[in-house]
């Protein structure tokens, strides 16, 4: 079984349990588990801060790809949900242990589906969250990073000069782990620095981006990139956080 389904499994399996636990209802479908109701997806106070901000609460309307009449974030697959679990939550910058764990301070503004502006790129394609001078890509049960023509990336200004892409080509002239591969382009452009978000049992997504970021021919950008764990940030944050996020999803 793959790191994905294992995670998937385990996901299912906590939904089911906080249903029978806080009389929440859904519908467990093979891979996933659906909440009848969004509310049911989240922290109470993450949920409340979302819906006393307009831009966080328009993130809500993101239709699920596959299941109709869900949203995305019904489902317990989401990383946005669990994402903005985290830093949607009214007290996320109070405190100190995760501003000291992601190197960020109490005055930056913390942004959801920011967009970074290339030349190349007809249509607009979000990173998941920017926080001050840093930006982050959040997974969950995502089995990979993308691929993307090799005609298609080439397109980025400077690409070869920044990343050596020649690994991640594959047999269809495809160039895999693009969604790493375009956040550290993002990265280099604005100066800033690229974190990805993983859950600790996904080595399979740590280690692809290990040989990304060894493929960085600027070791200063290279530098720059990090990776931290769903779990570590649990640790960092306040008890009745921590435990909602260990129930849900650990």
């Amino acid at each position: 079984m793959s790191y994905s389904n294992r995670l998937k499994e385990r996901l299912i399996t906590n939904a089911k349990k906080l249903c029978q636990e806080k009389s929440f209802t859904g519908e467990e479908r093979k891979t996933a588990f659906l909440f009848d109701d969004i509310s049911m997806s989240f922290n109470p106070d993450s949920y409340k801060n979302i819906l006393e901000n307009a831009e966080y609460k328009s993130r809500l309307d993101k239709v699920h790809p596959q299941a109709s009449g869900f949203m995305e974030m019904q489902s317990s697959n989401s990383s946005d949900a669990l994402l903005m679990n985290f830093f949607a939550h009214p007290r996320i910058k109070e405190w100190k242990s995760l501003r000291d764990l992601l190197l960020f301070f109490q005055s930056d503004e913390i942004e959801f589906g920011w967009n970074p502006l290339f030349e190349n790129e007809t249509t607009k394609t979000e990173v998941d969250m920017k926080i001050g001078n840093q930006i982050f890509e959040a997974k969950l049960t995502e089995s990979d990073f993308t691929k993307k023509d090799l005609e298609v990336v080439l397109r980025y200004a400077n690409v070869e000069n920044i990343i050596d892409l020649k690994p991640f080509i594959n047999e269809n002239n495809e160039v895999i782990n693009y969604q790493l591969i375009r956040n550290i382009l993002a990265a280099e452009k604005y100066g800033y620095k690229f974190n990805l978000l993983v859950d600790e049992t996904r080595t399979d997504l740590i280690r692809e981006f290990y040989r990304v970021k060894m493929a960085i021919i600027n070791k200063d950008l290279a530098d720059q990139c990090n990776f931290y764990t769903w779990q570590e940030i649990a640790e960092a944050v306040g008890r009745d956080l921590k435990n909602y996020i260990t129930d849900k999803y650990f």
